[in-house]
Parts: C-alpha cells; structure tokens; sequence
C-alpha cells in the first residue's frame, strides 16, 4: 500500500513538473511532442507517451531520493514537496514578469 502511494505522490509530482515546465517555457510548445514522438510518424502512440512519461518519472525518484538508496522517505517526500512549491512559485512570478513586459511593450488601446 505504501509503495502505491509513493508512486502515487511521484506521478503527481511529474506532472505538475511537467506543467512547471511548460509554464516556465523550458521546452517550445510542441517539443514535449516531438520529444515523445520517437517514430515521427506526427502521432504520439500509448507506448510513446508511457515511455516519455516513464522517463520523467524515473528522473523525478531519482531527485526525490536524495540519499540515493531507492527509497523516497518521509523527510525526502516532504523536502521534495517543499522544492516543488518554491519552483512552482518561482514560475508563476517569472511569467508574470514576462506577463507585465508584454503589457508594457503593447501599446494601449484607444
């Protein structure tokens, strides 16, 4: 059960990374796409998404288990969360940063 959990927390953990990274713009709308895409066929199949997900998922633990033993503890669970939200709350304040430098940039409407 606490296996199931954890995985739980981990694939939570990844998508909201993966949405960090979409708004931070690390990667061009359509590059997670492509990335996934292994055959360029324009179409990414079940197996493609389970493999670029399974990726990231493993990178995710990887940086969860910060003694490396393969385990995500408590204190790592809780550490993790903790960098999560600063990154979360890092991206929210760059874009709206770029948010105010579009605004400033448009001229106003008449």
């Amino acid at each position: 059960m606490k296996f199931k959990l954890i995985l739980a927390a981990i694939a939570a953990v990844g998508a909201m990374q993966v949405g960090i990274a979409y708004a931070n713009h690390e990667m061009g709308h359509g590059e997670m796409f492509k990335e996934a895409d292994t055959n360029k066929d324009g179409k990414v199949s079940i197996d493609e998404f389970k493999v670029q997900h399974e990726a990231r998922m493993n990178e995710m633990f990887k940086k969860m288990d910060a003694n490396g033993d393969g385990f995500i503890d408590e204190a790592e669970r809780k550490a993790g969360h903790e960098k999560m939200e600063k990154n979360c709350k890092m991206g929210h304040k760059k874009m709206d940063g770029m948010h105010k430098k579009m605004d400033d940039a448009t001229p106003a409407a008449k």
